[in-house]
């Protein structure tokens, strides 16, 4: 996990805290992340705490929380679980901040970071079939739609259909070059 913050005047994306933990178990029992998400309705601060431990630790795993960058508002989640050549980026975003570019924000600003910190070559992420929203932040934020990673998954009892999104790491650039055209 990085120990400095990204930010793009708009979303800052930091390291999660332990005090952060109360409010992704209560963001997350919105109707609609539990639609489209793997996380329990039962969540709790005592379980999120032991993520964000786990998650400091974690050499296959990185996660920030997303924020406002004025106001420091918590606005949502993006993690990524990665191989170190390869890796798929998950998030939501809380129910009173969505349609505010939110999330194509923090994927942009997420994947440039991926791609000059940890290295990666290729990321990519999935949308349930029927969660639009995701298919057009993937779109929004350079990540183009990838027949060859739809997959259907088991979650929470159910079979979802998940469509599939990648993004390569751009060719020889600097990183500034990277971070301009990411943004």
């Amino acid at each position: 996990m990085s120990d400095h913050e990204l930010d793009d005047g708009v979303v800052r994306l930091r390291e999660w805290a332990d005090e952060d933990a109360g409010w992704y178990a209560e963001s997350v029992r919105d109707t609609r992340i539990q639609r489209f998400t793997t996380d329990s309705p039962t969540l709790d601060a005592a379980e999120v705490v032991a993520a964000i431990v786990r998650l400091r630790g974690s050499g296959a795993e990185e996660g920030f929380l997303i924020c406002d960058s004025v106001t420091g508002q918590r606005l949502g989640n993006i993690a990524l679980r990665h191989d170190g050549k390869a890796g798929e980026i998950s998030y939501w975003v809380a129910a009173e901040v969505r349609g505010r570019g939110v999330a194509t924000r923090a994927v942009t600003l997420f994947s440039a970071w991926t791609f000059q910190t940890v290295g990666l070559s290729e990321l990519w992420l999935r949308a349930h079939r029927d969660n639009v929203v995701p298919q057009r932040v993937a779109s929004r934020a350079g990540v183009h739609r990838d027949p060859q990673r739809d997959k259907t998954q088991e979650v929470k009892g159910e079979m979802w259909p998940m469509l599939g999104y990648a993004l390569s790491r751009p060719g020889a650039s600097s990183g500034d070059d990277l971070r301009k055209r990411s943004l």
